[in-house]
């Protein structure tokens, strides 16, 4: 009886683990459900109350990509390596952009170098941290694109689509 048990068990473990690994793998590789906190993408995003159960939940796909102008990304904070944040892509390598505030940029046009974008808020009045305060940000430090709103029901919708809300110079 207890040799049926240990078998039974041990099958059980199996499928657990098994599971367990994929769904590693799978938010290693593939993506996540990802929330969306503060006001900076607005009205993209959060555009009503932040409350904790109003909060927007978007698809967070980490599939390898080239950046292009126009994508929300999820990025390391080049200040705070630990904290996540999410702006669009506002110019890549190669191109030249007028910054929308004047801090690190110094207030002339930024001429991208190769493999690095400029990310700036979709809401310029609660910008919070983006571009215009880190300076040119490296793709690498990119951890994948925003590609759908899931959650609430009301607003899903496919995010590659959305129109810029500001024009590169």
């Amino acid at each position: 009886m207890w040799k049926t048990r240990v078998t039974r068990f041990l099958e059980c473990s199996k499928w657990f683990v098994g599971g367990g690994v994929l769904s590693i793998l799978f938010y290693d590789n593939v993506g996540y459900v990802h929330t969306v906190r503060g006001k900076s993408m607005a009205p993209t995003l959060n555009p009503g109350p932040t409350r904790a159960l109003l909060r927007e939940q978007v698809w967070l796909s980490k599939l390898p990509y080239k950046p292009r102008v126009g994508d929300i990304v999820v990025f390391r904070s080049p200040k705070h390596g630990s904290k996540l944040a999410m702006k669009r892509v506002a110019a890549i390598g190669g191109e030249t952009i007028v910054p929308s505030k004047v801090m690190k940029s110094g207030g002339g046009p930024v001429t991208m170098k190769p493999g690095y974008v400029w990310v700036e808020a979709d809401n310029r009045d609660t910008a919070g941290r983006d571009s215009n305060e880190y300076g040119q940000l490296h793709e690498k430090m990119i951890i994948g694109k925003v590609t759908w709103l899931l959650w609430p029901w009301t607003r899903i919708q496919d995010l590659r689509k959305t129109q810029l809300p500001f024009q590169t110079q």
